[in-house]
C-alpha cells in the first residue's frame, strides 16, 4: 500500500527496487537529495473496481465485474461491500520511493479460492478480491480474467516450501485452533485431551517453538 497524495491509500504490486541515483531524471526530477539516495520501487497498480469502472460506464453495478445472474448461488455474494474489489492495471506502473509505502500488508485473494472455501475473507479488513486484469486504453479498459494459475495466493506456490511465509502459517494456525475446538467440544467437562495434525519441522523453524 503506497499514500498517493491525489488518491490515499493505494496499491502496488511490486516489480523491482532500485536507488534515486539511477532512475531516469524524469522520475526524480524536483525530489531532494535525500530521496534521490533511498530505494524506491516500481509496481504495477491494483485500482479499486469503482475507479475503473467510472471510466467504463455511467452507472454503478454491484458485484465483481464479471458477475452474472448464473452466479446467483455462489459464495461471492457475502462478500459484496465488504471485501473491497481491486483490478490490476497491467499498463499502469510507477516508481514510489519506500518513504511512502504503508506498513499495513493487504492481503489479495482468488474468487476461486473463495468459491472453493479454502479462504475465508468476509469481514477482514485488509483483504481485496482480485481475479480481473485491464489494460486501459483511451479512457476505456479491456478486460481479461487473471488465470488461477499464474495468481499465487502465499510466495510458497511459487518459491516452493523452502520458504515458510506469515501469511502461509495462518491456514496451519487456523487449523491448529480447530482441532482444539473439536477436542473440547468431544471431551465435554473435561480438562484434558488429546489431537493429531500435520506440524513440520519447517513450521517449528517459523514459529520457533521451544
Amino acid at each position: 500500500m503506497v499514500m498517493e497524495p491525489q488518491y490515499g491509500e493505494y496499491m502496488y504490486q511490486a516489480l523491482e527496487f532500485m536507488v534515486g541515483t539511477s532512475l531516469p531524471l524524469d522520475e526524480v526530477k524536483g525530489y531532494t537529495g535525500k530521496m534521490k539516495k533511498e530505494i524506491w520501487v516500481r509496481g504495477v497498480a491494483y485500482a479499486p473496481a469503482l475507479h475503473v469502472r467510472k471510466f467504463n460506464q455511467s452507472e454503478h453495478r454491484k458485484g465483481y465485474l464479471f458477475h452474472t445472474n448464473f452466479d446467483e448461488g455462489d459464495g461471492d455474494l457475502a462478500l459484496f461491500g465488504k471485501c473491497p474489489e481491486v483490478v490490476r492495471v497491467d499498463n499502469c506502473t510507477a516508481w514510489r520511493p519506500m518513504s511512502l509505502v504503508l506498513p499495513r500488508i493487504p492481503r489479495v485473494v482468488h474468487p476461486d479460492d473463495i468459491k472453493t472455501r479454502t479462504i475465508h475473507v468476509a469481514g477482514r479488513t485488509h483483504h481485496f478480491v482480485c481475479g480481473v486484469a485491464a489494460t486501459e486504453g483511451n479512457g476505456t479498459f479491456a478486460f481479461t480474467k487473471i488465470e488461477r494459475s499464474t495468481f499465487y495466493m502465499y510466495p510458497e506456490e511459487a518459491l516452493g516450501p523452502a520458504l515458510q511465509s506469515a501469511s502461509g502459517m495462518w491456514e496451519q494456525i487456523e487449523s491448529l485452533f480447530e482441532n482444539i475446538r473439536n477436542m473440547m467440544r468431544r471431551s465435554g467437562s473435561a480438562r484434558s485431551g488429546s489431537l493429531a495434525m500435520e506440524w513440520t519441522a519447517a513450521c517449528m523453524m517459523f514459529l520457533q517453538v521451544t
